[in-house]
């Protein structure tokens, strides 16, 4: 069985690899800059949790953006000339997660592993399920909605490491509204959890769509990090 403290801890321990800190780190409550050596290209990424900030920069513009940077709040680190592109990140809410009957308007399937491979070559579900040319998928569960023998929507969860899953979701554009996307990754979500995985969700914060989606299929916001290296101040 998970826990919600299952999730944290999940959580915390792939946000803190991801950005070269410290779990303790990730509990500060402070600022904290931390040079990452590992790679040569020139970048910035912030991370926020709780009341942290987690501002982790290649060693080449390590001193620059320290003198940038230093001493600002989330905002002004969010707004600087370093970054660009904003993401939030949900997690499920555990008192909310049991399956939600299906509607009997569309028919529903769930597959998993090597069953996913039924669905190659389909095409408009790019934020839930991909392949590469050779046919390889990091999705490992899915779950779709069919109208007359058509898929109209699928939630698609790929895999992060041994135990988290990232959800994805997409719905075709005249079957929106409709309740699909939330039903979709709601259940799908209890799926996940029922083979002792946990999953997550994201959205960037100019997709209110999305974001809504995430509310309503029972996720509340965790973290939010930047999605790229926009240049220099």
């Amino acid at each position: 069985m998970i826990w919600q403290q299952d999730i944290q801890d999940a959580i915390f321990k792939h946000i803190a690899e991801q950005m070269k800190c410290s779990v303790d780190e990730l509990h500060s409550g402070e600022t904290n800059f931390i040079m990452d050596e590992t790679v040569s290209k020139r970048y910035v990424k912030i991370l926020s949790v709780g009341d942290t900030n987690v501002v982790t920069v290649s060693k080449n513009i390590y001193s620059e953006a320290m003198r940038c940077l230093r001493g600002k709040n989330r905002d002004e680190l969010y707004e600087s000339d370093f970054v660009f592109g904003q993401t939030l990140h949900y997690v499920p809410d555990l008192s909310q997660m049991t399956i939600l009957p299906y509607t009997n308007d569309f028919t529903f399937e769930l597959l998993v592993s090597d069953e996913i491979q039924k669905l190659r070559g389909i095409h408009g579900f790019d934020n839930s399920l991909s392949f590469d040319e050779d046919g390889n998928t990091t999705t490992c569960i899915v779950l779709y909605a069919k109208k007359n023998d058509e898929i109209v929507a699928l939630a698609g969860a790929s895999i992060v490491d041994d135990d988290l899953r990232e959800i994805g979701i997409d719905v075709k554009k005249e079957y929106r509204r409709k309740n699909l996307a939330s039903l979709l990754v709601h259940n799908l979500t209890v799926a996940i959890m029922e083979q002792d995985k946990i999953p997550f969700y994201s959205a960037s914060v100019t997709n209110i769509a999305s974001q809504a989606v995430a509310i309503r299929s029972g996720y509340m916001p965790l973290w939010t990090d930047t999605y790229g290296t926009r240049g220099i101040c």
